[in-house]
């Protein structure tokens, strides 16, 4: 809503600086000034507010400056025309530069999660055990998805539990754990953006590394909707692939440690 506060404000300058020029300028030199307006809102608020904005201009520069003015009446049959004119072109300006507006986040946003993955693998080398290291994938998944995200492993029980020494970010219902247990047993992902449990949450992706299945990746986004579109899909796998082979060489550290430490 502070958006269309926005536009609302943007409109209300714009008619104020319009009544400004009308003396030294003509009523088409305004109608221009209304659809910078709306350029600029669609550059800064996206397509929703620049569609109000559009249809707010022609509002405002009918009642204020079309003749006879403070009325929405029109002498001129003539200035219906412009009124057609002005939002076609308002709302194709919206259109292009919401468009635009759009490329430019998504762009910065497969920047951030590029960023976040080549930091992760750095600080992943470093993680000695499976706690620290699923606290890790916690922090960077949050930061590079806007989710919450933990490492699920198979414990003695049977049940997909995070590793131990690791922070729980969320808890599972027992419908999640069965959908963890079911993308864990068949490989296979599970959850918002694919074709198996769409009605879940939660996103589950499969762990797997060199030797087989390791665990699930668990993912609780703040917008589900955004992980429906394949380039997020294919970050997040990255990020998922990374996280295995992380697990499976702690995992061959911890095995050569106790084997030393049996032999010694």
């Amino acid at each position: 809503m502070k958006a269309y506060g926005w536009v609302v404000l943007i409109m209300v300058a714009c008619t104020a600086l319009g009544t400004l020029i009308l003396p030294l300028l003509s009523v088409t030199d305004v109608a221009m000034l209304f659809l910078l307006a709306v350029g600029l809102v669609a550059s800064r608020f996206g397509r929703g507010p620049s569609v109000v904005a559009a249809f707010l201009s022609i509002a405002l520069f009918d009642f204020f400056f079309v003749p006879p003015r403070f009325t929405f009446a029109v002498a001129d049959l003539h200035y219906v025309l412009t009124f057609g004119v002005m939002l076609v072109t308002a709302l194709a300006i919206s259109a292009v530069a919401s468009r635009l507006r759009e490329h430019a986040e998504a762009a910065l946003a497969r920047e951030r999660r590029t960023a976040t993955l080549y930091a992760m693998s750095h600080e992943l080398l470093a993680a000695t055990d499976l706690g620290s290291l699923a606290d890790i994938v916690a922090r960077h998944g949050h930061e590079a998805f806007a989710a919450q995200v933990q490492i699920l492993l198979r414990d003695p029980a049977g049940q997909m539990t995070p590793p131990a020494g690791a922070t729980a970010t969320f808890a599972l219902d027992e419908h999640a754990q069965a959908t963890a247990q079911w993308s864990f047993d068949l490989w296979q992902a599970a959850g918002p953006g694919t074709g198996n449990f769409p009605e879940v949450p939660l996103l589950f992706l499969p762990l797997v590394g060199a030797g087989g299945r390791l665990g699930v990746l668990a993912v609780r986004p703040d917008d589900p909707a955004a992980f429906r579109e394949p380039v997020v899909r294919q970050v997040l796998e990255t990020f998922a692939g990374q996280a295995a082979v992380a697990v499976e060489r702690v995992r061959a550290m911890s095995a050569e440690a106790a084997e030393s430490s049996t032999a010694g």
